[in-house]
């Protein structure tokens, strides 16, 4: 059904092409080919950028020809720059908006370079192209919605609900002190919660009441990250053996089964009530909680409340409206690789550059349109994880388009020259590019043969069947291809050990700015970057050969990334429990004792103020009592991660220089 939607879709767009008298019909089929997406949101989102992208490429391409039309060299350098500018924001961007950006940078280089010997066309040719691109959105929006693609909504829903299920199982795992992911499966799991940011965006086009629903869905990935940080927090406390038998009886009452709690509130309220009352340690004796039991106490607390806040969530998508109760925090932001957007920039800029270069001493005006097709292959290979697949993808996708694009133009159309002779025709070919656009393996090539395929045939109101100036057209393609290949492979091809260390520099930078008492405060921004580092630092330990050093180096930078967030999250809680006048001294003396400039003091000291600070939590009313155990919480669980990286720390030289004012104190 994808592929007959596709091929409908291309019927029409160049039928209204026709119909109009475009002067270039071929590049609304190729719009058409572009947005080929199996999903109707997919569909639509990636429409409206396109939308805005050739927008904002046609007033820069009109620019740019205006200021130097005279000057064919500062012509392509404005373009190799503009080309690399784009690039750069697409690296950084994600989904469809990167999309975007990337065409706002290669429209600049089709109308540019296409106008560089008649300038006075780029007026004309840039009305022709935007109409063209407006009548294939068209064309696509249409058939998919009268013919009912699958839609991103009922994709989200399902992962969303498989999802929840998967973490709760694991949150009753770690509450019943049986085996939980590691870091590794939990990285995949977070990695799968935070591709659905993707499915948000693209349902949000296909439902009236879309950003209600995508709000709860927020809200319920937010809880589901918090959800696995609290199941992994758990377990680690019940590994070390130091929580009582009576405690963990008593947690194990109040949680029940999570999901199944009558009133969340309540549960919460009966553990901060275990927090203040007295139990029997192994020997039989009296005793007061432990900064072990603290933290595996406030973690559940904690486990409740986000539990709460991804069931409301989920029922919101479902149902729509308001969600009951939702996360204070909805912001999830991703890391971002800026060395990473500026190799692809300056990638781009010199094959641009070469590849503007051969043209310009060839001196042949044919092999402009090469220079034109080995911008757009570039500029949006730079989004690909694999670059040097989209390489291969262009150096056979191409021949094979140009390959097609001959036996139909010479050996078929000439026999018929009606609109649906022509439509049945190229449906092989539309049905092929579809099929291989959905096997990832071969998505490249799909990719390059289905899009190119109409400019290579050379589509227009009157078809040409000239042998020689299809050769003389089409040898500048493959030779666009070539270029495209060589570029990719050879010219600063990203490595997977260059951008795991980049991610790992990344995380040991904002440690140290923890260590310092200047980093970012617990969130929803914080827990959501931390585990898409996570998910990239897995994905890029894939692409190595496998053995225990990699799973080793994985295993080291995900525990000094909890670190960070451990002690993210104490700072957060201290500065919450100096508004209270019972604890303020020793909660700011606590906030002092998380700057870190020795592991070894620091863990003495935070040990002592977080021991003060649970004995002073006693007596507190409901909701400060819950403050300060969060504080002494995120100080234990700081120190029991401290002690784990304590070599590491020192190894990499993490900890910051003590200042002398700090020296004095």
């Amino acid at each position: 059904m994808f592929c007959v939607r596709t091929w409908l879709a291309v019927w029409l767009a160049l039928a209204v092409s026709f119909w109009l008298q475009i002067s270039s019909p071929g590049s609304s089929a190729v719009t058409v080919m572009i947005l080929a997406q199996p999903l109707r949101g997919q569909m639509l989102s990636k429409a409206l950028y396109r939308l805005a992208g050739t927008f904002v490429g046609a007033f820069v391409a009109l620019a740019l020809t205006s200021c130097f039309s005279q000057d064919r060299s500062l012509l392509l350098g404005g373009v190799a720059l503009w080309l690399s500018l784009c690039c750069i924001m697409g690296t950084l961007e994600r989904d469809f908006r990167a999309y975007a950006a990337m065409l706002a940078g290669y429209t600049v280089a089709l109308i540019a370079i296409g106008c560089i010997d008649t300038p006075e066309s780029a007026y004309d040719v840039t009305v022709n192209r935007v109409s063209a691109i407006v009548i294939g959105i068209a064309a696509t929006a249409a058939v998919n919605d009268v013919f009912g693609s699958p839609t991103a909504w009922s994709k989200l829903t399902h992962a969303l609900d498989s999802l929840a299920a998967m973490v709760a199982r694991i949150a009753r795992d770690a509450v019943a002190g049986r085996s939980v992911p590691d870091a590794s499966a939990a990285a995949g799991i977070a990695g799968q919660i935070m591709a659905l940011t993707s499915q948000v965006s693209f349902a949000r086009t296909e439902i009236s009441d879309g950003r209600l629903r995508m709000v709860g869905a927020r809200s319920a990935m937010v809880a589901l990250l918090e959800m696995l940080n609290c199941s992994r927090a758990i377990a680690m406390a019940l590994e070390r053996g130091l929580v009582s038998d009576a405690v963990i009886k008593r947690v194990r009452s109040a949680f029940g089964t999570g999901d199944a709690v009558s009133s969340p509130r309540i549960a919460v309220e009966d553990l901060e009530q275990l927090a203040r009352e007295t139990h029997l340690d192994a020997a039989g004796n009296e005793t007061r909680l432990t900064l072990d039991e603290a933290w595996f106490v406030e973690r559940v607390m904690s486990l409740l409340s986000y539990w709460r806040w991804a069931e409301d969530g989920v029922d919101c998508v479902h149902k729509g409206g308001h969600a009951r109760t939702q996360a204070p925090e909805l912001k999830i932001v991703t890391h971002q690789d800026i060395i990473l957007a500026l190799l692809n920039g300056l990638r781009v800029l010199i094959g641009f550059s070469l590849a503007a270069g051969l043209c310009i001493l060839t001196g042949l005006p044919q092999s402009y349109s090469a220079l034109s097709q080995t911008a757009i292959v570039l500029t949006l290979a730079a989004t690909t994880y694999d670059v040097r697949a989209f390489g291969m993808g262009a150096l056979i996708g191409m021949p094979l388009a140009i390959a097609v694009a001959a036996i139909l133009n010479f050996g078929i159309l000439p026999h018929g020259s009606e609109m649906t002779f022509f439509a049945i025709m190229v449906m092989p070919v539309i049905f092929g590019s579809c099929l291989l656009l959905l096997n990832s393996k071969t998505s490249a090539i799909g990719f390059n043969a289905g899009v190119f395929f109409f400019v290579i045939l050379g589509v227009a109101n009157e078809q040409s069947y000239d042998l020689a100036q299809f050769i003389n057209r089409d040898e500048q393609y493959l030779f666009a291809g070539v270029l495209i290949f060589i570029t990719l492979t050879l010219l600063l091809p990203p490595k997977a050990k260059t951008r795991r260390f980049r991610v790992a520099m990344a995380i040991g930078h904002d440690l140290h700015r923890q260590f310092e008492g200047h980093g970012e405060q617990e969130g929803s921004a914080l827990i959501s970057r931390h585990y898409d580092r996570l998910t990239k630092l897995r994905m890029w330990n894939s692409y190595l050969r496998p053995s225990k050093g990699r799973d080793r180096v994985f295993a080291r930078f995900a525990s000094l990334d909890d670190l960070g967030a451990a002690l993210a999250r104490a700072r957060r809680h201290l500065q919450r429990a100096v508004t209270i006048p019972v604890v303020k001294a020793e909660a700011e003396a606590a906030l002092r004792s998380s700057i870190i400039y020795n592991v070894d003091s620091a863990v003495t000291r935070m040990t002592i103020h977080a021991e003060r600070l649970l004995l002073l939590s006693e007596n507190l009313p409901h909701g400060e009592m819950a403050t300060v155990l969060g504080a002494v919480s995120g100080m234990a669980g700081a120190i029991r991660v401290l002690e784990h990286n304590r070599s590491a720390i020192r190894l990499y030289d993490i900890c910051p220089v003590p200042s002398m004012r700090w020296r004095a104190l």
